[in-house]
């Protein structure tokens, strides 16, 4: 007898639910030129990817958490649902937050297609931020939820207070600040300043361009693979300061339990 078809419904039957979806919106935004984006969801994820150049299109899921059933916090995400906090004036364009205490059981997921000439500035208190192939810059701020921006051709400022922070092919600035978190970037062309309170930065460097580095660690080692000429008297196991391959934009790097690790 085959019990793997049984043994799948237990599974799915016994998995906790955290929330419960109620529907979904939809909304088409005309636009004529660059983009100025300002996302702010106080619970759940946030999806930012290049579409048409003539319209941002959003796309959410409102759920309310599986242990409310209460009438008026269905009537409420329905309300939301209808009429959701979508702002448009121009080319810049606003969701706002939900109220903290009078929609606390209610999320909405957005997915964004946006012109690739767009500007962002995105939170979420709780949820992930995940961005790809805009111009920017792009301000990424999360209370509780990791960060991912990946193709950004300008500056790239992230923030996560709990949750790891992930960038690849970003050719303009970067600042990224983990509380609890590692950071791990591939790809960078300008100045980096990454600090993490508990986590490990790992960084991959774009075969032979130069930096100049300042890396300190409170707990953790630090390893540099590329040719790194030393500053010897910065030069310690928590600490490091020098040149890679002769220098160039500066990356200098913190973490203050953790270690720090560039290929």
């Amino acid at each position: 007898m085959n019990y793997r078809p049984l043994v799948f419904s237990l599974i799915v039957l016994t998995a906790p639910a955290v929330a419960r979806d109620i529907g979904s919106f939809d909304r088409t935004l005309n636009v004529n030129g660059p983009v100025n984006l300002a996302v702010q969801n106080r619970s759940g994820g946030v999806t930012v990817r290049p579409g048409e150049a003539s319209a941002v299109r959003i796309h959410a899921i409102v759920r309310v958490s599986d242990d409310d059933h209460s009438a008026d916090t269905e009537r409420r995400a329905r309300e939301i649902q209808a009429n959701p906090p979508i702002f448009q004036s121009g080319n810049d364009i606003r969701i706002d937050r939900l109220d903290d205490s009078y929609d606390r059981h209610i999320s909405i997921e957005y997915e964004l297609t946006t012109p690739t000439q767009t500007a962002l500035h995105a939170s979420t208190g709780s949820g992930g931020l995940f961005v790809e192939g805009i111009q920017g810059p792009v301000e990424a701020t999360t209370g509780s939820g990791g960060i991912h921006a990946t193709n950004i051709a300008g500056e790239v400022s992230a923030r996560a207070g709990s949750g790891g922070i992930q960038l690849d092919s970003i050719k303009g600035r970067v600042s990224a600040e983990a509380g609890s978190g590692g950071v791990h970037a591939d790809n960078l062309a300008g100045p980096v300043t990454a600090r993490t309170g508990s986590g490990g930065i790992t960084l991959r460097l774009p075969p032979s361009a130069g930096f100049d580095l300042r890396a300190q660690t409170g707990s953790g080692p630090i390893s540099v693979d590329p040719p790194l000429t030393v500053q010897s008297s910065s030069f310690g196991r928590h600490e490091v300061r020098g040149q890679i391959r002769g220098g160039g934009p500066l990356i200098e790097l913190t973490t203050g339990s953790g270690g720090v690790r560039i290929n």
